[in-house]
């Protein structure tokens, strides 16, 4: 299947080697704030706010239908928030984990938990991992890691943990660490779905498929004039809201004496523009992405079903031009006698 596009790659300066660890903290620092806090009068609403509606919603949907599904089955009831506890399998009734990938610095994640477990009688367990994760900072913030299934993450005194291992999101189901991921899981990507090539986006949706519940792709921005504008108003906006993001004298440094981090911001913003993907884009990825899991039953003789259902949508995030995209995939649930095809549903593009 031909994409709609397959543009050259370009690396974000902050994700380059050489680049200075101050000036990458400092962009990961601003990225962050601009994630948690709205900024009036052009926001009614943080970027995470929007991005945890959506995913409470998703996770809620998992759960009533694993609750249907076992009282359909008449081996179970549905306890809790919406769980089921049968008599099933253990994976498929245990509480769903949400497990972030490419997670960096921690992002939206310790707000958008809160947000979606303040309500909710069991809290749901996140786990920060990544390709190269900051064990000192993780584990200043979350205390100690996660070592396997067994442990106690999702605690209500502890329910944020991390993977103490080096995760690689096109293969993480395959390397399993300490049976972590032979639980019921959901996999997020926030602001980090751009970051991979095509053969590497193709393939993080495949193991997500092969082994997690859903996926959810979460962008603030998209390929286009509006969003490039949005993106020139980093660097000026960084002299004003740095104060607020806790700086060290470096970042104050290499922000007002010589400015490399409103550099950075301004050019890997505009990078991640060009990056980043439509959703029909992405959308002939999963079939992509499905296709490549169906030749591979068919060689292997395996019968498991990979057929999933995926949804969109947009929000507006910051006035006048900036829009959060979805894409949100789910493995598809099967009653009696039901065929298997894969569907696609648009979601809420209304604006805040």
């Amino acid at each position: 299947m031909k994409l709609p596009y397959n543009r050259p790659w370009l690396m974000e300066i902050s994700d380059h080697p050489s680049c200075p660890e101050s000036v990458r903290v400092g962009v990961q620092k601003m990225l962050t704030f601009l994630w948690l806090n709205r900024i009036m009068p052009f926001q009614w609403q943080a970027p995470y706010e929007l991005a945890a509606e959506v995913l409470e919603r998703v996770i809620r949907e998992i759960e009533e239908d694993e609750g249907e599904q076992s009282m359909g089955n008449g081996n179970g009831h549905g306890h809790g928030d919406g769980v089921a506890n049968g008599n099933g399998s253990g994976d498929k009734t245990s509480p769903i984990k949400v497990i972030d990938f490419c997670s960096g610095a921690g992002g939206p994640i310790r707000k958008i938990e809160r947000r979606i477990n303040k309500s909710r009688k069991s809290p749901v367990p996140f786990l920060l991992s990544d390709l190269n994760p900051p064990l000192d900072q993780w584990k200043r913030t979350y205390g100690p890691p996660l070592l396997s299934s067994s442990s106690s993450a999702g605690s209500t005194q502890n329910p944020i943990s991390y993977i103490p291992y080096s995760v690689d999101a096109t293969n993480a189901t395959s390397s399993n660490m300490g049976g972590i991921l032979d639980e019921r899981h959901l996999r997020t990507f926030f602001l980090s779905f751009h970051h991979f090539n095509e053969e590497a986006a193709r393939s993080v949706l495949v193991d997500a498929m092969r082994g997690s519940e859903g996926i959810c792709i979460f962008e603030l921005q998209q390929c286009n004039l509006r969003s490039l504008f949005m993106i020139a108003m980093l660097g000026p906006l960084s002299w004003v809201l740095t104060p607020f993001t806790r700086p060290t004298i470096a970042i104050l440094f290499f922000t007002y004496i010589i400015p490399l981090i409103p550099l950075t911001l301004l050019i890997d913003g505009s990078i991640s523009v060009y990056r980043t993907r439509s959703i029909s884009h992405i959308l002939r990825l999963t079939n992509l992405a499905s296709l490549t899991l169906q030749l591979e039953n068919q060689d292997d003789g395996s019968k498991e079903d990979y057929e999933w259902d995926w949804e969109f949508g947009k929000r507006r995030h910051t006035w006048p031009w900036g829009e959060m995209i979805y894409i949100v995939g789910r493995k598809k649930r099967f009653d009696d006698g039901e065929d298997g095809d894969a569907g696609y549903e648009e979601g809420d593009e209304g604006e805040i």
